[in-house]
């Protein structure tokens, strides 16, 4: 399986410019074509290395692409995708980097024409956007979730799954409900509980915020906005893990409450345990 001779990125932030640096990286001397509407973002990308050549014009940037990311908030990359297909050669292969795959997936499977969609989804990052935050190894020992459909052209998912394993992820392949359901659970809701645990205390209570507080929070300090598309679109899934977690909140308040502090010990020391299991 030959590398591809050139690379389109659309959407040189955090997780696009970080392909790029890591291709880079890892000797790929073929062209890196970032693509975006933000000229001076686009300026940036390329004083950082992350791209070798930009363009605000779709048609233009995957024209000669073998290899194309779409690396756009999930409410976009549908749109994206399909445009893509349409001027991308054939044989071409787009994947996404979206925290949501069951709609998008559904949606650009079997449907781009000569253009093969494969979706992935790279569990990396942070909460700070844009390429400045990029890095050559954020993908090293991260887990990225690939999922195939059974229309999926299989040449086409093997490019994909070789790209992330040669950046260094761990690639896990898996249904796209199967996704969707733990990453409501492991991201999106905690996410929800974060948000809503940092916007609890007054300001004045803020004040005396430590590590603790910083870390516990942390998540809650990402893009708003694409946060609430995540979660419009993960809807039902991220319902389902804030009923489970609220019932789980519940038993500890009714051990406080009922003096059961056993049983509190109990959830504790299983929160604890989970949490010591992550390494």
């Amino acid at each position: 399986m030959k590398p591809p001779a050139a690379v389109a990125i659309l959407g040189v932030g955090l997780i696009g410019g970080s392909i790029g640096l890591a291709l880079r990286a890892r000797g790929f001397t073929g062209r890196i074509i970032g693509i975006g509407r933000n000229r001076s973002r686009l300026r940036k990308a390329l004083r950082l290395g992350a791209i070798t050549e930009s363009t605000t014009r779709i048609e233009r940037g995957v024209a000669q692409a073998d290899l194309i990311f779409v690396c756009t908030p999930v409410d976009c990359i549908v749109e994206y995708a399909q445009q893509i297909s349409q001027y991308a050669p054939s044989g071409a292969v787009i994947t996404d980097v979206g925290s949501t795959k069951g709609s998008i997936v559904a949606a650009l499977t079997g449907k781009t024409g000569d253009v093969h969609f494969v979706g992935s989804h790279p569990l990396a990052g942070n909460e700070k956007p844009g390429v400045d935050h990029a890095a050559s190894d954020l993908f090293v020992n991260r887990t990225v979730v690939v999922t195939p459909e059974r229309k999926t052209n299989v040449e086409a998912k093997k490019r994909i799954v070789k790209f992330w394993k040669d950046v260094g992820a761990v690639v896990v392949s898996m249904s796209t409900k199967e996704h969707d359901r733990s990453v409501a659970m492991i991201s999106h809701m905690p996410h929800a509980v974060a948000a809503v645990l940092a916007a609890t205390p007054t300001a004045g209570q803020l004040k005396l915020a430590a590590t603790g507080f910083a870390d516990t929070t942390r998540i809650a300090g990402a893009d708003a906005e694409l946060w609430v598309q995540i979660m419009r679109d993960n809807s039902v899934e991220v319902l389902q893990s804030l009923e489970q977690f609220i019932d789980n909140l519940e038993q500890v308040r009714c051990a406080l409450e009922q003096g059961d502090y056993r049983k509190l010990s109990r959830y504790l020391k299983r929160g604890k345990q989970a949490r010591g299991s992550l390494g």
